[in-house]
């Protein structure tokens, strides 16, 4: 119990005041029971209070597991989503790569026939049996 005793004052004082005389031990007896009620209203009111701070920790502690797993579970669906992304830029590099690479085997095909078709012409023309090759730029 919170309420201790609080003392009592000597059980034959009274008190004279405006003509009025009151005995300090009833006087006494009604304060103390009335702190005693008052100690135990506040009491009471502070364990519901305490109960009632506890519980909202308690939510608050359970808000915030909540919180932390959904914050785990979209940190997860981000990797999955970069990994996604990467592996469609990657994709598409490789797309390009592989477009770049047919075309680059064309251009050198290319390259090649028109230097056939240049030495080809080299021979009908005579310019391959002259000793010095001057050709107009």
């Amino acid at each position: 119990e919170v309420c201790v005793g609080l003392g009592t004052p000597p059980r034959s004082y009274r008190w004279e005041k405006e003509g009025m005389s009151v005995s300090a031990e009833g006087t006494s007896d009604w304060e103390l029971s009335r702190l005693r009620r008052q100690c135990k209203v506040m009491e009471g009111e502070r364990r519901a209070y305490s109960k009632e701070v506890h519980q909202r920790i308690n939510k608050q502690l359970e808000e915030i597991q909540s919180l932390e797993g959904v914050r785990d579970k979209l940190q997860v669906q981000i990797r999955v989503a970069q990994s996604q992304v990467k592996r469609l830029r990657d994709s598409e590099r490789l797309e390009n790569t592989g477009h770049l690479l047919k075309c680059r085997v064309r251009v050198q095909a290319e390259v090649k026939e028109l230097q056939e078709q240049t030495r080809a012409l080299d021979k009908q023309v005579g310019w391959d049996s002259w000793p010095c090759r001057v050709r107009a730029v």
